[in-house]
């Protein structure tokens, strides 16, 4: 018995000790099943990425159905300018100038608002000509910029009106040499 309990020890042993054990599975088994692991997994991030885009699709075509094209609004009446503004800038390096056509846009039916802008053509002027005397050339040279002027005439020839608002400055010639 004692050498039934040395043996067995020995056995108890070289299992402690990572001997290997037999799974009764062959390598070839093995290498297939991960094999097919690998293809449900790729199938299965193939159908979730195919939901995830099939979700996005039908949520950009709801948000384009819901977009509403609105008329275009009435054209607005204009009051143009007989003269064009010619005014040098505030540049003190080099002398430049800006020659300036413009038109204002307002409602259609303010008779009222188009009295008063004949009758106020001399004071918009004056407005126009200090605020085109304190602009530089570099103030003037993009679209943005550009607008931004048209933007503060507007909102400086507003402020002398009592029957209306214009609503839009239009350049008809802008140059800036």
């Amino acid at each position: 018995m004692a050498d039934d309990d040395i043996i067995n020890d020995e056995q108890d042993e070289d299992l402690l000790a990572g001997a290997p054990i037999s799974t009764g599975r062959s390598k070839l088994i093995m290498i297939l099943m991960w094999v097919a692991g690998a293809i449900v997994a790729i199938l299965l991030m193939v159908l979730i990425s195919y939901l995830i885009a099939k979700k996005v699709k039908s949520d950009a075509y709801r948000e384009e159905q819901n977009i509403v094209i609105a008329p275009a609004p009435p054209p607005l009446a204009t009051f143009r300018f007989q003269k064009e503004f010619r005014v040098s800038t505030a540049d003190i390096d080099e002398s430049h100038f800006i020659q300036l056509t413009l038109s204002f846009g307002y409602e259609t039916d303010n008779k009222k608002l188009e009295m008063e802008l004949s009758q106020r053509t001399a004071q918009m002027m004056h407005i126009i000509n200090i605020i085109l005397g304190g602009k530089k050339k570099s103030d003037l040279l993009t679209p943005i910029q550009k607008l931004n002027l048209a933007e503060e005439i507007k909102s400086q020839i507003n402020m002398i009106f009592s029957d209306g608002k214009i609503d839009e400055v239009y350049f008809e010639e802008l140059i800036v040499s």
